[in-house]
């Protein structure tokens, strides 16, 4: 268990984009959208909600989440056939762009997770006290704040640095974490073609060592390059586009156990109505 762990490769399908209405008039409009519910995890959600215009402040927006991804009921178990479970996530998150008419933006967001068969260290045999500062179910927050910077006149290139933060509290100790870092992200958006590039970068630190591994606990540096490029008018009709994204991320953590590594490529179209 000091070793890094084994790659998977496959292929899934990928839904983007997002289902409104507007009121017209009011400045109000209702949304559905899928959202990444983990950036280092199989799995997605759904988000709901509204936003609203407010004059001369910028838009507010609300949203209920909902997701789920695949993990080990055991992650620790050697040597035998590991059974899999639902982690599932439910919260809110909350959006305030164009603060007050200014580039900046924030985000809060709240989920609660739930793991509903954790067995985490059984196959170990450590005890149930051990056991406990394991468990993965608890509460998630976030809070993003970004400013938007346009590069031209025409607001087609805009560059976009920000800050994050994330608190894990759970059940398990040696499961919470703090996670802060930047991100920074470029847009371009023309007449035929759209590309968007983003560089992020987190340091997680535990709250507790891991009673599998003599206590150490599993600090990691988390890196996330994402890329897309979208051409647009495709066919010469308004209505469709084609896109192509990729994410290149690492997370190097002082346990290599929990190393992970990720890439990904999506191709598709999209129509908009």
């Amino acid at each position: 268990m000091t070793q890094s762990p084994a790659s998977q490769s496959g292929t899934a399908p990928l839904f983007e984009g997002e289902w409104s209405y507007r009121f017209a008039g009011t400045g109000t409009q209702l949304f559905i959208s899928p959202s990444n519910t983990s950036t280092f995890a199989a799995g997605g959600g759904m988000q709901f909600g509204a936003r609203q215009k407010l004059p001369q402040a910028g838009s507010v927006s609300a949203a209920l989440t909902y997701g789920e991804s695949e993990v080990w009921l055991d992650p620790y178990a050697l040597n035998a056939s590991r059974q899999e479970g639902k982690l599932k996530s439910a919260g809110l998150a909350l959006g305030w762009s164009n603060i007050l008419n200014t580039p900046f933006s924030a985000n809060l967001s709240y989920a609660r997770q739930k793991l509903g068969d954790e067995r985490s260290g059984e196959a170990q045999g450590l005890t149930l006290a051990d056991q406990a500062l394991l468990q993965r179910n608890g509460n998630n927050y976030g809070v993003q704040a970004a400013y938007a910077w346009k590069l031209d006149k025409q607001g087609a290139h805009t560059l976009t640095p920000g800050l994050i933060y994330a608190r894990a509290d759970l059940d398990g100790k040696a499961m919470s974490t703090r996670r802060y870092g930047m991100q920074l992200a470029y847009a371009y958006q023309g007449a035929d073609w759209g590309a968007t590039t983003s560089l992020v970068a987190l340091r997680t630190r535990y709250q507790t060592g891991n009673p599998i591994f003599a206590g150490q606990k599993a600090d990691s540096r988390n890196t996330l390059l994402s890329l897309g490029l979208t051409r647009k008018n495709l066919f010469g009709a308004k209505a469709w586009s084609a896109f192509i994204s990729g994410n290149y991320g690492r997370s190097d953590s002082d346990i290599a156990y929990f190393n992970e590594h990720i890439r990904e490529v999506s191709i598709g179209m999209g129509y908009h109505f």
